[in-house]
C-alpha cells in the first residue's frame, strides 16, 4: 500500500520546524500546514519562500553591517518581556543584527534575516553556561546563513526535478496559523485540494517540551525566539502542548486530540492515511489512552508493516531536549510510529 504518490496533497497538522512541509514540496507533493505556534508558522514560511540571487545578495550584505554598537542597549525596551533572561552581552549583539535588517529592502528578506538570527540564539544562548564572543557570534551566523541559502537553493532543485518551477513552490504550498478545530472554517480549506496523507507528530502527552522558550545558563526560560522573529509571545507550555504533565493537563491532552482529529476528518481525503510519530511518558497507559482518541473522533488503526500491538515501529531520538516525570521508565526520545485512516461509515 503505497502512502503518497508524486502529486499528492500532504498536511502536517502540528508542522513545527516545518520539515514535512519542506520534504512534500521537495518531492513534488502539495504541502498543508498547520499550526498554533507563531514561531513555528514563521520558520516554515521562511523554510518554503524562495529566494532571487538579488535577496541573497543582499542578505549577505547585511551581514557585512552588523558592527558593534556601545548604545543599542539603549534602544531595548526595558518593558518588553521577551528579553527576559538574555544575558546583555547576547542583547547587544542581536539588537545591533536587528537594526541593521531595516535596510532589507523586501519584507522576504528581513524574515529570512531573522530566521537566521532565530537559529544562531539558539547555538549562541539556548542551554549554555558560556555564550560565545562577539566574532564567534557573526561568524557563526555567516555559516548559519549560507547553510540555510543552501537549504533553499536544495529545494528549488529538488521540486525542479519533479516538473515544478521555483516561481510554482509558493503557489502549493498552503500555511495556517491556528489550531486543526478552526481549519474547516478556515480560507485554507477551501483553497486546498483534500490532503491523501497527514503526516505529523503532535504533542507528547505527559512529556515536557520547549516549543517556544530557550534556556539560559541552566534552566532560567526566555521567549527571546519570538523577539527575534518580531512576534507575540502570549501563550504558555501547556497551549502549545495540548495540556500539561498533571492528571488534568493529561485529561486535557486527551480531550482537545480527540476533538482535533475529529474536525479534522471535514478537511481530508475520504481515504487519506493518518501517520503518527509520538512520544509517551508512560506507554502502557498513555498509548491506549491516544488509540482510543483516535477511535472516538473517527479513525481506525493500520498494520502497514503487519506489526503487532506490542511491536509497533519505533524509533529512538537522539539529543532531544524532552523531559518527563521522574521515575518514568519510557526515555521521553522513544517515539512510536503509529497510522490511521478515517472509518469507513457503511
Amino acid at each position: 500500500m503505497a502512502l503518497s504518490r508524486e502529486g499528492d496533497v500532504v498536511l502536517d497538522t502540528f508542522m513545527g520546524g516545518g520539515t514535512t512541509i519542506v520534504e512534500a514540496l521537495a518531492s513534488g507533493r502539495i504541502a498543508c500546514g498547520i499550526d498554533i505556534n507563531s514561531l513555528s508558522y514563521f520558520v516554515t514560511r521562511v523554510k518554503t519562500t524562495p529566494l532571487s540571487s538579488g535577496d541573497e545578495q543582499a542578505i549577505l550584505n547585511w551581514l557585512g553591517g552588523i558592527l558593534p554598537s556601545a548604545n543599542v542597549l539603549d534602544t531595548c525596551s526595558s518593558n518588553d518581556t521577551r528579553l527576559r533572561n538574555i544575558p546583555d552581552e547576547a542583547k547587544q549583539f542581536f539588537r545591533s543584527a536587528l537594526l541593521t535588517t531595516e535596510d532589507l529592502r523586501f519584507p522576504r528578506q528581513r524574515r529570512f534575516a531573522r530566521c537566521a538570527l532565530m537559529k544562531l540564539g539558539q547555538w549562541a544562548m539556548d542551554c549554555r553556561k558560556e555564550l560565545p564572543t562577539w566574532g564567534e557570534m557573526k561568524s557563526h551566523l555567516l555559516q548559519d546563513t549560507v547553510e540555510m541559502l543552501h537549504g533553499l537553493d536544495d529545494l528549488v532543485s529538488a521540486a525542479r526535478n519533479h516538473g515544478i518551477w521555483k516561481s510554482q513552490i509558493t503557489s502549493r504550498c498552503f500555511l495556517y496559523l491556528g489550531s486543526v478545530n478552526n481549519v474547516a472554517e478556515a480560507s485554507l480549506s477551501r483553497r486546498m485540494p483534500k490532503p491523501t496523507l497527514v503526516l505529523t507528530s503532535p504533542p507528547y502527552p505527559g512529556v515536557h517540551v520547549l516549543y517556544h522558550r530557550w534556556q539560559i545558563r541552566g534552566r532560567r526560560e526566555t521567549p527571546a525566539p519570538y523577539w527575534l522573529a518580531d512576534l507575540r509571545d502570549g501563550h504558555g507550555g501547556s497551549y502549545y502542548t495540548l495540556g500539561g504533565r498533571s492528571r488534568k493537563g493529561q485529561e486535557e491532552y486527551f480531550r482537545k486530540l480527540t476533538q482535533a482529529y475529529c474536525s479534522l476528518k471535514s478537511v481530508i481525503d475520504a481515504n487519506a492515511v493518518v501517520v503518527q510519530l509520538v512520544a509517551f511518558s508512560d506507554p502502557e497507559s498513555q498509548l491506549p489512552m491516544f488509540l482510543n482518541s483516535m477511535a472516538s473522533a473517527g479513525y481506525e488503526e493500520l498494520r502497514l508493516f503487519d506489526s503487532s500491538d506490542s511491536d509497533r515501529p519505533c524509533r529512538q531520538v537522539p539529543n532531544r531536549k524532552w523531559y518527563t516525570q521522574l521515575g518514568q521508565k519510557q526515555p521521553a526520545s522513544h517515539e512510536i510510529l503509529l497510522t490511521h485512516r478515517p472509518l469507513k461509515v457503511d
